[in-house]
């Protein structure tokens, strides 16, 4: 036998002999101490049982919907990031539209017009992908944190 599998033996055998020995020591407690603090102490036992299944149950629920809400937002994060991708190639579109059409340009007049007009267009545009952004934001955040609302309410309602 290795020297572990000999000190597996010897604590297995302490732990018998020390589970005889508590439990003679249990009964030897029991006939000495009153029946009243008995049930006393077995009632508090039932109810720290109980306690600390609800809690159990409690701690797995929270766990559960916590999971649930990091995968949303991880969703949403890769939603974020597409759409914040989508609006920087729109806005690099319209910046070389700029520079393209004042390169045509044959009058300061006529560049300045194209400028305004371009400034106007993306203007309009930021304006548009703020309120994308702004939906998307709400979008996801509404999705992050529905599974943390029913998923924390559920578990306090069992534990009460």
């Amino acid at each position: 036998m290795t020297d572990t599998n000999q000190a597996r033996a010897r604590v297995s055998r302490a732990a018998a002999a020390a589970t005889a020995a508590n439990a003679e020591a249990v009964e030897t407690l029991r006939t000495e101490i009153p029946s009243s603090l008995v049930d006393l102490f077995e009632k508090s036992l039932a109810r720290t049982k109980d306690v600390h299944e609800k809690m159990t149950t409690v701690l797995e629920h929270s766990t559960e919907a916590l999971e649930e809400a990091f995968s949303c937002a991880n969703r949403g994060i890769g939603e974020y990031r597409n759409k914040l991708m989508e609006i920087g190639r729109a806005n690099a579109n319209t910046a070389f539209d700029l520079a393209r059409e004042a390169c045509g340009a044959k009058s300061l007049p006529e560049f300045v017009e194209l400028t305004l007009k371009l400034q106007r267009k993306q203007f309009e545009l930021a304006t548009s992908q703020l309120k994308e952004l702004s939906a998307l934001t709400q979008k996801v955040v509404t999705e992050t944190t529905e599974p943390i609302r029913t998923g924390l309410a559920e578990p306090f309602k069992i534990a009460s």
